[in-house]
């Protein structure tokens, strides 16, 4: 292969490690196997990170938030609403994207598992539970940041502080997430996405 930065290598092995989590879990989640993924030797592993640790705090640090908030810009978009706005027109639009969301799930559902996953075991292995938490904490700031676009954007205001909306957003995602992957059922799918959009819907005041 073709000669790589230090740099490179790590953006290579923290996609591969997700992609490997994503398929394996995190206990089959080898630096053998990871390295394999990415397409380079096992002994080049060390050029980039010291450990296996040190690679997964760096996907929860950096792969798992981008991630997230690629497919949460899809939950809570910031334009087309209706005319006139009304509770219920946001209502709507919050199940619509949340169904959005769920089609996003379904055509790769390894990297939500992944991104719970890692969670999980970080919150089990005393190493690596701050780099989990803050993992968390960010993605509460993501789905928070996307609650205010929706009020940017919209003549109506929050009737809670979206700080307190976000871990809301996040447990509603990961709950669809694990329903899908344990169940597969679309029908209790559909009842959490209407059961989310009208608790969310209850913090609306129009303007």
């Amino acid at each position: 292969m073709a000669r790589m930065s230090v740099e490179e290598r790590r953006r290579a092995l923290i996609e591969s490690a997700y992609r490997v989590i994503a398929d394996h879990g995190v206990e089959g989640a080898t630096t053998r196997r990871i390295c394999a993924h990415a397409g380079m030797p096992l002994a080049s592993f060390h050029y980039a990170f010291e450990s296996r640790t040190a690679l997964l705090n760096a996907v929860m640090e950096q792969a798992v938030p981008v991630d997230i908030e690629r497919m949460l810009n899809a939950v809570l978009p910031a334009a087309d609403y209706e005319e006139p706005t009304t509770i219920e027109v946001i209502r709507r639009n919050m199940e619509r994207q949340f169904h959005a969301f769920y089609d996003l799930l379904k055509a790769d559902p390894g990297r939500m598992q992944a991104a719970i996953a890692l969670g999980i075991y970080a919150h089990n292995h005393p190493e690596l539970q701050e780099v989990g938490q803050t993992m968390y904490r960010e993605l509460y700031r993501i789905a928070a940041e996307g609650l205010r676009a929706i009020s940017d954007n919209a003549p109506v205001t929050w009737n809670r502080p979206v700080e307190e909306l976000g871990p809301f957003v996040i447990a509603a995602t990961n709950s669809i997430t694990l329903i899908h992957l344990s169940t597969g059922d679309e029908k209790v799918i559909d009842s959490i996405i209407g059961a989310v959009s009208d608790q969310l819907s209850t913090y609306v005041t129009v303007d």
